[in-house]
Protein backbone atom coordinates (compact mmCIF):
# COMPACT_ATOMS: atom_id res chain seq x y z
CA UNK A 1 0.00 0.00 0.00
CA UNK A 2 1.04 3.44 -0.71
CA UNK A 3 0.99 6.49 0.87
CA UNK A 4 -0.79 9.39 -0.79
CA UNK A 5 -0.62 12.65 0.15
CA UNK A 6 -3.69 13.92 -2.25
CA UNK A 7 -4.26 18.02 -2.82
CA UNK A 8 -6.96 17.88 0.43
CA UNK A 9 -3.97 17.35 2.58
CA UNK A 10 -2.17 20.07 1.03
CA UNK A 11 -5.27 22.02 1.65
CA UNK A 12 -5.61 20.65 5.29
CA UNK A 13 -2.04 22.37 6.04
CA UNK A 14 -2.66 25.50 4.56
CA UNK A 15 -6.21 25.73 6.90
CA UNK A 16 -4.42 24.13 9.88
CA UNK A 17 -1.68 27.26 9.35
CA UNK A 18 -4.39 29.66 8.87
CA UNK A 19 -6.15 28.71 12.17
CA UNK A 20 -2.80 28.71 13.94
CA UNK A 21 -2.61 32.27 12.64
CA UNK A 22 -6.15 33.16 13.74
CA UNK A 23 -5.35 31.56 17.29
CA UNK A 24 -2.15 33.74 18.11
CA UNK A 25 -3.91 36.65 16.82
CA UNK A 26 -6.70 36.04 19.13
CA UNK A 27 -4.45 35.50 21.98
CA UNK A 28 -3.07 38.48 21.26
CA UNK A 29 -6.05 40.63 21.72
CA UNK A 30 -7.02 38.61 24.59
CA UNK A 31 -3.75 39.72 25.89
CA UNK A 32 -4.46 43.69 24.78
CA UNK A 33 -7.79 43.33 26.45
CA UNK A 34 -6.77 42.29 30.07
CA UNK A 35 -3.92 45.00 29.57
CA UNK A 36 -6.93 47.87 29.18
CA UNK A 37 -8.83 46.08 31.72
CA UNK A 38 -6.18 46.25 34.23
CA UNK A 39 -5.79 49.83 33.29
CA UNK A 40 -9.63 50.49 33.93
CA UNK A 41 -9.22 48.77 36.83
CA UNK A 42 -6.09 50.95 38.22
CA UNK A 43 -7.66 54.36 37.25
CA UNK A 44 -11.20 53.13 39.40
CA UNK A 45 -9.18 51.78 42.40
CA UNK A 46 -7.33 55.69 42.16
CA UNK A 47 -10.99 57.25 41.89
CA UNK A 48 -12.18 55.18 44.89
CA UNK A 49 -9.04 56.11 47.14
CA UNK A 50 -9.34 59.90 46.01
CA UNK A 51 -12.84 59.64 47.00
CA UNK A 52 -12.11 58.87 50.46
CA UNK A 53 -9.58 61.04 50.97
CA UNK A 54 -11.85 63.91 49.55
CA UNK A 55 -14.37 62.42 52.22
CA UNK A 56 -12.19 62.65 55.01
CA UNK A 57 -10.57 66.00 53.93
CA UNK A 58 -13.97 66.97 53.94
CA UNK A 59 -14.94 65.82 57.80
CA UNK A 60 -11.93 67.81 59.28
CA UNK A 61 -11.88 70.42 57.07
CA UNK A 62 -9.86 71.73 54.41
CA UNK A 63 -9.00 74.85 52.49
CA UNK A 64 -11.28 76.18 49.55
CA UNK A 65 -7.64 75.73 47.03
CA UNK A 66 -7.17 72.16 47.53
CA UNK A 67 -10.92 71.12 47.27
CA UNK A 68 -10.39 72.84 43.93
CA UNK A 69 -7.34 71.20 43.33
CA UNK A 70 -8.97 68.04 44.34
CA UNK A 71 -11.98 68.88 42.16
CA UNK A 72 -9.96 69.37 38.66
CA UNK A 73 -7.87 66.50 39.38
CA UNK A 74 -11.23 64.44 39.54
CA UNK A 75 -12.55 65.94 36.87
CA UNK A 76 -9.38 64.59 34.77
CA UNK A 77 -9.57 61.23 36.47
CA UNK A 78 -12.91 60.78 35.40
CA UNK A 79 -12.12 62.12 31.70
CA UNK A 80 -9.47 59.26 31.87
CA UNK A 81 -12.15 56.56 32.93
CA UNK A 82 -14.39 57.52 30.05
CA UNK A 83 -11.55 57.29 27.77
CA UNK A 84 -9.82 54.01 29.01
CA UNK A 85 -13.62 52.49 29.14
CA UNK A 86 -13.93 52.96 25.43
CA UNK A 87 -10.28 51.82 25.25
CA UNK A 88 -11.67 48.39 26.87
CA UNK A 89 -14.96 48.39 25.18
CA UNK A 90 -12.79 48.26 21.56
CA UNK A 91 -10.19 46.24 23.23
CA UNK A 92 -13.08 44.00 23.57
CA UNK A 93 -14.80 43.96 20.56
CA UNK A 94 -11.40 43.30 18.83
CA UNK A 95 -10.95 40.46 21.08
CA UNK A 96 -15.10 39.18 20.06
CA UNK A 97 -13.81 39.24 16.26
CA UNK A 98 -10.88 37.49 16.40
CA UNK A 99 -12.51 34.62 18.55
CA UNK A 100 -15.13 34.91 15.70
CA UNK A 101 -12.27 34.36 13.28
CA UNK A 102 -10.77 31.28 15.28
CA UNK A 103 -14.08 29.51 15.30
CA UNK A 104 -14.29 30.22 11.67
CA UNK A 105 -10.82 28.75 10.58
CA UNK A 106 -11.26 25.92 13.17
CA UNK A 107 -14.57 25.06 11.65
CA UNK A 108 -13.08 25.09 8.14
CA UNK A 109 -10.44 23.00 9.55
CA UNK A 110 -12.26 20.35 10.59
CA UNK A 111 -13.77 19.94 7.35
CA UNK A 112 -11.05 19.83 5.49
CA UNK A 113 -10.11 17.38 8.05
CA UNK A 114 -12.98 15.24 7.52
CA UNK A 115 -12.68 15.19 3.64
CA UNK A 116 -8.93 14.30 4.31
CA UNK A 117 -9.94 11.06 6.18
CA UNK A 118 -12.35 10.30 3.88
CA UNK A 119 -9.94 10.71 1.05
CA UNK A 120 -7.46 8.55 2.82
CA UNK A 121 -10.42 5.92 3.59
CA UNK A 122 -11.04 5.64 -0.34
CA UNK A 123 -7.98 5.29 -0.96
CA UNK A 124 -6.88 2.56 1.83
CA UNK A 125 -10.11 0.61 0.56
CA UNK A 126 -9.35 0.57 -3.05
CA UNK A 127 -5.85 -0.32 -1.96
CA UNK A 128 -7.35 -3.20 -0.05
CA UNK A 129 -9.65 -4.29 -3.59
CA UNK A 130 -6.71 -3.84 -5.34
CA UNK A 131 -4.17 -6.41 -3.41
CA UNK A 132 -7.26 -8.68 -2.77
CA UNK A 133 -7.59 -8.86 -6.79
CA UNK A 134 -4.10 -9.58 -7.02
CA UNK A 135 -3.92 -11.98 -4.43
CA UNK A 136 -6.97 -13.98 -5.95
CA UNK A 137 -5.41 -13.67 -9.55
CA UNK A 138 -2.13 -14.88 -8.15
CA UNK A 139 -3.72 -17.73 -6.53
CA UNK A 140 -6.25 -18.83 -9.32
CA UNK A 141 -2.31 -18.83 -11.49
CA UNK A 142 -0.74 -20.85 -8.76
CA UNK A 143 -3.73 -23.43 -8.57
CA UNK A 144 -3.83 -23.42 -12.45
CA UNK A 145 0.14 -24.20 -12.70
CA UNK A 146 -0.54 -26.55 -10.29
CA UNK A 147 -3.42 -28.59 -11.52
CA UNK A 148 -1.35 -28.52 -15.02
CA UNK A 149 1.41 -30.77 -13.54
Amino acid sequence: MSVRKGRLEKLLVVKKAEKDQASSEYQRAILQFEAEGQALYELLKKKEQLDESLQVSLQCGIPIETLKQQQFFMGNLEKNLLHQQKKVSHARAFMNLKEDKLKEQAVECKKYEVLDNKEKLYWKQNDLKVEATFIDELSILQYSQHTNR
